[in-house]
């Protein structure tokens, strides 16, 4: 081994020996004679991100000692580290069929499947190493939750978490974990809500609510909705109307927005489509959409342009969304701000929202457009909003809204009115 060693400068990247590597660029290394210091130097360089260098020291070593198993073990975490995940494939099965008692090589062939992202397999070798380590299997648990909500499979992520804190309650991870997968499984189950519109003029309280259903599936969030409103009016008093929303997940940093809806009544637009694409922007904390709304009155057909630029920093995030309003009529313009500051998850925060221009809402519009033959009244209004989102338990969250808005009146261009709305959602995940 000495005999090996016992260079005082060594040319590692000359040698046929290591003719696997990439030789170019080779730099001069100083390696110890003793096996331990050298073994140090390789591990010291691995940890600085020189992967290639690093395995050369070890295939050094291993020429006087081949069957060592921590050389071996280090070696595969170089590769694991390095993103050559089939070459520690082949090193981990090799080192397990030798000892299948040893942790390290278990740990280390979840951690290659991980940053590989494979994750069907991960969970896989996750499940194999809590059974094969009853008395030592946190990292594996910690392991598997991670895999499962990486690959969206949420509500198998939430099981396998509970299941964890039943055996490792004090563990900080699994518990961010479940507090994160909590809040993106919010739409799971039953939700019913609903609003009440006061009028500072003329027009006696509207009645809105809602009762809607959704899942969280592996190409995103569905969610089948039914909406009741009751104007309280002599004009066509109530209708229903039953809409879809679907969220595709495209990427790790993008998602869709498909809305879809349809209703026999002239309370709410006969048929109703929407469609926006939501990314995050380059490697900032940035995220940026483009969309629109297609909304079809008794007498109008409404088209709604619209897109968003939203900032996350820490645990708050503010949007600015404008709206570009084009109908019979001709083109309108609403611009709409939004923050919102989280507590322990996106379930569960405080959110102000505010607003001004042409009025955007398709119960507003439904009304506009039939009090004329021609559906020409064209509505101008500011607002402002607060929101409070709670995740009582586990199972229950609940949401309150209350709206302050100045609004042009229905009837009488340049005449405004104060409206209040007072909202109340209760969720309950099944």
């Amino acid at each position: 081994m000495k005999k090996t060693l016992l260079f005082a400068c060594l040319m590692l990247f000359s040698s046929g020996l290591f003719a696997q590597e990439d030789t170019s660029n080779a730099p001069v290394v100083m390696i110890s004679a003793d096996p331990d210091s050298a073994f140090a130097q390789a591990r010291d360089l691995a940890f600085k991100g020189d992967y290639q260098t690093s395995r050369k020291v070890l295939d050094l070593l291993l020429l006087d000692d081949p069957g060592n198993y921590q050389y071996r073990l280090f070696k595969a975490r170089t590769f694991v580290w390095d993103g050559r995940h089939q070459n520690a494939r082949n090193l981990i099965r090799n080192l397990i069929v030798e000892d299948t008692n040893a942790y390290a090589i278990y740990e280390l062939r979840v951690q290659n499947e991980r940053f590989a992202k494979q994750h069907a397999l991960c969970i896989l070798y996750c499940d194999d190493g809590i059974r094969r380590f009853p008395k030592n299997n946190e990292f594996f648990y910690v392991s598997k939750v991670q895999s499962l909500t990486t690959s969206n499979d949420l509500r198998d992520a939430f099981e396998a978490v509970e299941e964890a804190l039943e055996k490792y309650p004090d563990n900080n991870e699994l518990k961010q974990l479940k507090t994160y997968l909590l809040n993106q499984l919010i739409v799971d189950g039953l939700a019913i809500g609903g609003t009440i519109d006061y009028f500072t003029k003329t027009y006696r309280p509207w009645y809105f609510g809602f009762v809607q259903y959704g899942r969280q599936t592996k190409i995103g969030a569905i969610i089948g909705r039914l909406n009741y409103g009751d104007r309280n009016q002599s004009f066509t008093s109530f209708g229903v109307q039953g809409e879809v929303d679907i969220y595709p997940r495209i990427s790790r940093n993008s998602y869709g927005y498909i809305n879809i809806g349809y209703s026999p009544s002239q309370i709410f637009p006969s048929f109703r489509f929407g469609m926006e694409y939501y990314s995050k922007i380059g490697k900032s904390d940035f995220e940026g959409s483009l969309g629109f709304r297609y909304l079809d009155f008794l007498l109008n057909q409404v088209v709604m342009y619209t897109g968003s630029i939203g900032y996350y920093w820490g645990s708050e995030y503010a949007a600015f969304r404008p709206f570009i309003i084009a109908d019979q009529n001709g083109i309108g313009t609403t611009y709409n701000f939004l923050y919102r500051k989280f507590f322990s998850g996106k379930g569960d925060f405080l959110q102000l929202t505010a607003g001004y221009g042409l009025v955007p809402d398709q119960r507003i519009l439904s009304v506009a457009n039939s009090l004329t033959e021609e559906g020409n009244v064209r509505l101008d209004n500011q607002y402002f909003g607060i929101s409070y989102q709670k995740l009582a338990n586990p199972k229950l969250y609940t949401r309150f809204d209350l709206i302050l808005t100045r609004q042009e009146s229905f009837s009488v261009q340049g005449d405004y009115m104060g409206i209040i709305t007072l909202g109340l959602t209760l969720g309950y995940r099944i």
